[in-house]
């Protein structure tokens, strides 16, 4: 299979977990399809409320080893395609490239919202309407986003919206790739793996580090992807 193909078939599965139509957000787009993915620039190396300078920046780091990884097993991949290798290992850098695209584009929609004055939610958005239609009022959504955040295991807290019918779901990544509604696009993501707040508020205070990202959480990017 040429590289064009496998790529094309890569972005077709990421499209099945919803991460595809946010490739413009988190990356612009390239007149070579096959060029590497690069690291986006996020000013948060200073630190924002409540998330520490250096807690952010190992989380910066741990992102771009996302991207690098990413970058790699692409390029395994093509290689073992173009040369007919289907071995166990082909078949494990497959699997893989599930969890580290999904780490690295999740992690770019995360960074993307966070802001030190961040907008706050639009009362006319249409986005702040499904949400009052959903749950009544921002304040009950956010105490069944924040539930979700704070469930045990590690993943991801996410606002998602199915295109096909415009509902808006509450819903539980697990890992990076797992149990995510097909179909679904992320309008919001909390990461919630230990190194995101484990450094700033210890193994066992996770509802305070969600509670300190509301206020970070920029409204202006977030409803842009509804």
């Amino acid at each position: 299979m040429e590289r064009r193909e496998l790529l094309g078939t890569l972005a077709a599965g990421t499209l099945a977990l919803g991460l595809a139509p946010h490739l413009d957000a988190a990356q612009p787009a390239t007149s070579d399809p096959r060029a590497d993915y690069k690291p986006r620039p996020f000013a948060l190396e200073t630190g924002l409320p409540g998330l520490s300078k250096e807690m952010l920046g190992e989380h910066l780091a741990l992102y771009k080893g996302y991207v690098n990884r990413t970058n790699a097993l692409l390029k395994d991949l093509q290689a073992a395609e173009a040369e007919g290798r289907a071995t166990t290992a082909v078949q494990e850098s497959r699997r893989r490239l599930g969890f580290e695209f999904s780490g690295m584009r999740l992690h770019e929609l995360y960074f993307e919202a966070l802001r030190e004055k961040a907008a706050g939610p639009g009362p006319g958005h249409a986005l702040q309407k499904a949400i009052q239609a959903g749950w009544g009022t921002f304040d009950a959504w956010w105490a069944a986003f924040k539930a979700t955040c704070t469930m045990t295991g590690i993943g991801w807290g996410a606002l998602v919206k199915d295109p096909h019918t415009g509902r808006l779901m509450n819903a539980w990544i697990q890992d990076h790739e797992n149990a995510f509604p097909v179909g679904t696009v992320p309008i919001l993501v909390v990461d919630v793996w230990e190194h995101a707040y484990v450094k700033d508020y210890g193994a066992t205070a996770r509802a305070k580090y969600v509670d300190a990202i509301r206020p970070l959480i920029d409204w202006g990017v977030v409803e842009k992807r509804y």
